[in-house]
């Protein structure tokens, strides 16, 4: 059994998911992290079948468990798109996010091991290198590496869960600071020392380090929110 959060409602749902659609929504999420889908964008399911090699029920099931996770939303006569976003809902997601990565920041350093803080560092050692190359799609998948070494680091299920489907919600802003001179090494900086607070056992140390961490990327995300929301207008008037 795993657990959903629908959109609309705070309790989570439980739904049967085998581990060929649980792999299938994983492929799928990640054409919409890696930039390939971005919010507006339609989802043919013709097109998907083809790309992943699958069948018109599996990838209609596997888009209804989406948009129960509010990455998509299926609208009638239209069909699956992911979903939009605005700047109030970007503020909002990212309150949301700030009190799970300070308590999984907090249980990592109470919980984590060793071995989970040696794989952080390789996350942020892979994260550093990506920006260095200005390699948006390194940087995409080094960033979702990352994301998920810190919530496993917190050995608590659930938490990750909810943390993931949030990660997954704003991952179109994740290469946002590329747009601002110097913030990719203030950001190394700022998780290597979330990482020293991890391994120096001090929960309050590494929540302080999330919280910093946390402000400054959500400021970088509204600014690339702004950009984003102009290139789209742009698109539209260029097809008009």
């Amino acid at each position: 059994m795993a657990q959903i959060a629908l959109r609309d409602s705070a309790i989570p749902v439980a739904v049967n998911v085998t581990p060929v659609r649980a792999a299938l929504a994983r492929r799928l999420r990640a054409l919409i992290t890696e930039g390939t889908y971005k919010p507006g964008d339609r989802l043919i399911e013709r097109e998907l079948c083809e790309r992943l090699k699958v069948s018109r029920p599996s990838i209609r099931e596997t888009l209804r468990q989406l948009e129960a996770e509010g990455l998509i939303d299926i609208i009638p006569n239209r069909g699956p798109m992911v979903r939009m976003i605005d700047a109030n809902e970007v503020l909002e997601l990212w309150e949301v996010r700030l009190s799970l990565e300070c308590l999984i920041a907090r249980r990592f350093a109470l919980h984590g091991t060793s071995q989970d803080a040696d794989e952080l560092e390789r996350c942020i050692h892979a994260l550093d290198a990506a920006l260095r190359a200005q390699d948006r799609a390194r940087i995409k998948a080094a960033k979702n590496a990352f994301f998920e070494s810190f919530a496993t680091g917190a050995h608590n299920e659930a938490l990750a869960t909810y943390f993931r489907q949030l990660t997954v919600r704003l991952s179109f802003l994740w290469t946002s600071s590329l747009m601002i001179p110097g913030r990719p090494a203030e950001s190394i900086g700022e998780q290597l020392a979330l990482l020293a607070a991890i391994r120096s056992r001090n929960p309050e140390a590494a929540q302080a380090a999330m919280v910093l961490h946390n402000e400054h990327a959500k400021a970088i995300a509204m600014y690339g929110l702004r950009v984003f929301e102009e290139s789209r207008r742009e698109s539209a008037s260029a097809v008009k």
